[in-house]
This record gives C-alpha cells, sequence and structure tokens, in this order.
C-alpha cells in the first residue's frame, strides 16, 4: 500500500477516535451535570467546547496501530467487491412547478415621483417666499 493512502487511513482513525471521545465525555460530563441540578445553556456550551478542545489534544497524542488499519482496510475492499451495486432510485417527475400552484401574491411596486428641485433651490424659493411676505406685510 503507498504511503499517502497509508497516512489517509490514520487520519480518518483519527478523526474517527477524536469524535467518539468528544461525544462520550459530552454525554458523560452532561449526565453529571444533570445530576447536581446545574443544567443551563451556557454550562453546556462549555462543556462542548471544552470536550472538543480535550478530544482534540488526546486525538493528536493518540498512537495508531497502522497493521490493524491495513487490515481494516483490505476487509472493506473484499466486502465492497462482495456487495451488490444497488440500481439507481428513480425520481418521480414533477406534476405541477410551486410556482405555478401558488397565486401571485405580489403587489405592483410603488413608483415615488421624482423631484427636480434640489436642496439649494428649494432654500432659495422658501426665501423669495419669505421676502414676499415681508414686503406684503
Amino acid at each position: 500500500m503507498k504511503k499517502d493512502k497509508l497516512k489517509s487511513l490514520v487520519k480518518t482513525a483519527r478523526k474517527a477516535a477524536r469524535k467518539d471521545i468528544r461525544l462520550s465525555l459530552i454525554t458523560e460530563l452532561k449526565e453529571l451535570v444533570g445530576k447536581l441540578g446545574q443544567d443551563s445553556k451556557k454550562l453546556n456550551k462549555d462543556i462542548e467546547k471544552g470536550s472538543k478542545q480535550l478530544a482534540k489534544k488526546l486525538s493528536k497524542e493518540l498512537k495508531i496501530d497502522k497493521s490493524a488499519i491495513l487490515e481494516a482496510s483490505n476487509e472493506t475492499k473484499a466486502a465492497n467487491v462482495l456487495e451488490i451495486p444497488k440500481p439507481a432510485a428513480t425520481r418521480k417527475p414533477r406534476t405541477t412547478s410551486s410556482r405555478a400552484a401558488e397565486p401571485a401574491t405580489r403587489k405592483a411596486p410603488v413608483v415615488k415621483p421624482a423631484t427636480t428641485k434640489t436642496k439649494s433651490v428649494k432654500k432659495e424659493a422658501v426665501q423669495a417666499e419669505a421676502e414676499k411676505d415681508s414686503t406684503v406685510a
């Protein structure tokens, strides 16, 4: 077996061990916390985070037996060869699309009239009206 293939098998075994360690830590700690009556979201989150970190550290230090991995991979290859392939599942064709089944509930977009005056033009118009009012009064 090639060295690259062996490395990938070791890596997958290490990942599986990490996942198993993490799950067992989480279940045990949550059970213990439940017995003590200190169940909360924050505590559960801390348990999950801590168990993930601890599982990572433990799986890095774990020595994995390469001969056992080779035997296991050979067994799975043999099982895959003996396994009869299943026919592909056929999908039913759609009779109606989801959009066609729903009535149109959208409203037409509201178009706002464009303003032609800018702020400075508006200020001048207001000042002009104020001057007219002051001269009339």
